[in-house]
């Protein structure tokens, strides 16, 4: 069987795709489209992908939607996936209505993406209730089926996520639906007193730091979802709140003793010490955390307190850091001595493959 995640050359975004089934039938899911320059490169390979069962673009960060630009672009469909999971302007104003009651300001025409969507004649949020990609929406009930025998469990957002982002839509989004100011490039807290380029990272003392909460509203809309595969399962996180998944992913833990079990987790917000906390890794029983991010933009993903959680919450496993870049913000843990104390491998692509990662679970 083959089930396996490739992260894409996204830059300091994400471009992932899924691959399931056995040698001779395959198919695949892809989550988002990167910055602007990853369709070029990875426009070949997509459309190569038959079948595409499911099409997510996860929030509308350009780091994650600016791909889909010249995508949409295109007179005629690049890819046909059999189904496509986006939530935009109307899909927020149902999902408030839904959980408030409140009856809000009409949804705004030309979203360059949704447009794209509908040209291509590509089936949205369909078995959805409002057609809302939603932990809330009352089906389908979970989880999801695709062909090939891949199941999805959706985690994230939830309608109160997803409303919280409708009072900043046309302020933050560009005619493009992209933001015009990334939240992400925010410093970040933990930078000052720990240099990204510090030769040995005290793994104790970050991990202690103190954790604040991601409050991004774009980021809080993210689709996060477990795909499990024979029993095999991959978390795949995109930049949502750990508050959201913690809630949704609780029962699933608290049905297997307390820990839920991960065969990789797609770390979110790529490695932010605002999206992590030890609260969820509690919830979780994991030992390969993938990253996808070239440290780019200011953001300096992955955060070192991010890893440091990973390692000191679990400090007697073998654990993989798999990065799909080397930049100095990953090169940091290729420390031997930090290796065989924390018990960690880090993995990163081949030299002149650099950004694509292809990791087989």
């Amino acid at each position: 069987m083959v089930f396996r995640l490739t992260m894409h050359p996204a830059f300091d975004g994400d471009c992932l795709q899924l691959t399931w089934g056995d040698p001779d039938s395959l198919h695949h899911l892809v989550v988002d489209l990167g910055r602007i320059g990853t369709w070029q490169s990875i426009r070949e390979l997509i459309t190569k992908a038959e079948p595409i069962e499911l099409f997510v673009i996860s929030h509308i960060d350009s780091d994650h939607i600016s791909g889909a630009m010249p995508m949409v672009r295109s007179e005629t469909a690049p890819f046909s996936p059999n189904r496509v999971w986006f939530n935009s302007l109307p899909e927020l104003v149902s999902a408030r209505k839904r959980s408030s009651g409140i009856e809000a300001f009409a949804a705004t025409e030309g979203e360059k993406l949704s447009l794209g969507i509908s040209k291509f004649k590509w089936p949205r949020n369909e078995g959805f209730s409002d057609g809302v990609i939603s932990v809330d929406s009352a089906f389908p009930v979970m989880p999801i089926t695709l062909p090939g025998g891949l199941n999805i469990t959706l985690l994230s957002p939830d309608d109160e996520a997803l409303s919280r982002l409708i009072p900043d839509w046309e302020a933050s989004l560009k005619e493009a639906n992209m933001r015009n100011v990334d939240p992400d490039a925010e410093v970040d807290p933990f930078a000052d007193d720990f240099e990204p380029f510090m030769a040995t990272p005290d793994v104790r003392t970050l991990a202690r730091l103190g954790y604040s909460r991601d409050s991004a509203a774009a980021n809080g809309s993210s689709i996060a979802f477990v795909a499990e595969y024979r029993g095999c399962r991959i978390m795949m996180c995109a930049d949502a709140h750990a508050e959201v998944i913690s809630k949704y992913l609780a029962p699933l833990a608290v049905a297997e003793g307390g820990r839920y079990r991960v065969d990789l987790m797609k770390l979110p917000h790529h490695g932010s010490a605002r999206n992590l906390s030890s609260t969820l890794l509690a919830m979780i029983d994991c030992a390969n955390f993938a990253i996808s991010t070239d440290g780019s933009r200011s953001h300096e993903h992955p955060n070192s307190a991010t890893i440091a959680r990973i390692l000191a919450g679990d400090p007697d496993r073998q654990k993989q850091l798999l990065f799909n870049y080397r930049q100095p913000q990953t090169l940091i843990w290729e420390n031997t001595l930090l290796q065989v104390q924390w018990r960690y491998t880090p993995l990163y692509p081949l030299a002149d493959e650099n950004g694509t990662l292809t990791i087989e679970v």
